[in-house]
Formats: C-alpha cells, sequence, structure tokens
C-alpha cells in the first residue's frame, strides 16, 4: 500500500520514486532487490521484469550480465529507466516495453526466459489478475526457471497483523482520495504459486512479517 501511494504521487518526478519507496518500505525494498540479484541472477539469465518501473533491478541484473526485457504501463517511469540504461551503457542488455501485465499473453513467446522478476507490483492486482500473471509467467518460463516475487505480505501473528491493519487504514484512504484505487496485501500467495504450478523453493518474511519474498521453480520435467 505505501509504495503503491508513493508511486502515484511520484510518477511526475519519477527521479525521487526510489529513494521515497526506501523509505516508505523501511529500506525493504532496496533490501529485497540486492538479495534478489545476489542469490538468484546469474550471468546468461534471460529475465522478465513484470513492473519494471524506473529500472533500478533490471540494472543491476544486467551487470551481473544477465539480459532483460521490462514493461511498465508508466511512459514517466520508462523513460527515467532508459536514460538510467543509456548513462551505464546497458541498452544492449536491457529491452523495455510500455505494456500492462494483462498483455503478456500476446507479447511473449512460450519458454522463452530463465527467470521472472517483479517486486511491489502483484498487490496492486485483483485476484483473478495475480492468477492470470502467474499462468502467464509459467508459461513463458522455460521448464526449471525460476519466478521471484517480492511484496506486501498479510502477516500470520494476529498482534503483527492487527498493527500492520493500523499502518495501512490510513493509506488506504489516502489512496483512494489520490487515484480511486486500492491495493490489496498478498494472501495464501504461496497457495497460488501451487495452483499455477509452480514448486515454492523459497519463502522469506521481513518488517513484520509484512513484506514477503517467494521463489517458486516451473518443475523441470513439465515441458508445459
Amino acid at each position: 500500500m505505501a509504495s503503491y501511494v508513493l508511486m502515484k504521487i511520484l510518477e511526475s518526478a519519477p527521479q525521487r520514486y526510489e529513494r521515497g519507496i526506501n523509505i516508505l518500505s523501511l529500506g525493504q525494498s532496496s533490501k529485497i532487490q540486492r538479495e534478489i540479484v545476489k542469490s538468484y541472477i546469474t550471468a546468461g539469465d534471460k529475465i522478465l521484469e513484470i513492473g519494471c518501473g524506473s529500472g533500478t533491478l533490471a540494472i543491476s541484473c544486467a551487470e551481473k550480465g544477465a539480459t532483460v526485457v521490462g514493461f511498465d504501463v508508466s511512459p514517466e517511469m520508462l523513460a527515467q529507466a532508459r536514460r538510467k540504461i543509456r548513462e551505464r551503457d546497458l541498452s544492449g542488455k536491457i529491452r523495455l516495453r510500455q505494456m500492462s501485465a494483462i498483455e503478456m499473453d500476446n507479447a511473449f513467446s512460450d519458454k522463452g526466459f530463465d527467470k521472472v522478476v517483479s517486486t511491489l507490483v502483484f498487490s496492486e492486482f485483483y485476484a483473478d489478475e495475480q492468477k492470470y500473471v502467474l499462468r502467464e509467467a509459467y508459461r513463458i518460463l522455460k521448464p526449471g526457471g525460476l519466478i521471484i516475487i517480492a511484496d506486501e505480505v498479510r502477516p500470520n501473528i494476529l498482534w503483527k497483523r492487527l498493527l500492520h491493519l493500523l499502518i495501512r487504514i490510513p493509506l488506504v484512504v489516502i489512496t483512494y482520495i489520490l487515484t480511486q484505487k486500492s491495493t490489496r496485501a498478498l494472501k495464501g500467495f504461496s497457495r497460488l504459486l501451487v495452483e499455477a504450478g509452480f514448486e515454492l523453493i523459497d519463502q522469506k518474511r521481513s518488517l513484520l512479517d509484512s513484506f514477503g519474498l517467494y521463489v517458486a521453480q516451473k518443475p523441470s520435467q513439465n515441458g508445459n
């Protein structure tokens, strides 16, 4: 929720986006992106990033030797990402597209990527959209490929859940006033991954159990 509110406020000034997101996530956004690159990205990977924003994660992956296709609905964020990519001379390693996640079925071929990554995006989707994007991610991943998702999650422990709700309530109101939209902390997301055909191989939580990292694999023996 906090990241979505900030994104909507700062889209007219995307150069401040990462700083604001990092402040509101108490450092979790940058920390989790560093962990994703360190632990799960290898040279030669072909990666799709869902909701690439201003390009920070895509650039980090490319600097480790991966090639990245990233997409986002915001032209302002993509313009900022392209500027950063040019400054780092990574135009040959990163390709960006302006599109929404619900266009994935017509945009990417089967089994074309080794990894799919996304941070602070799935909480913006409705439940049916989450299921659709996971199905599409499964389709476009090679057998044995990984999907890596970091986002807000619903705490399991009651007191943490209550504290998280107290933090979220004013942000829900602010978001609706600004955008007439809201976000939903992920609930039962590991189950959704399994229902989409993935095998969950890692799951971590931090920040009052309200920020989660999910890593799942498309079975290598399944060519579908």
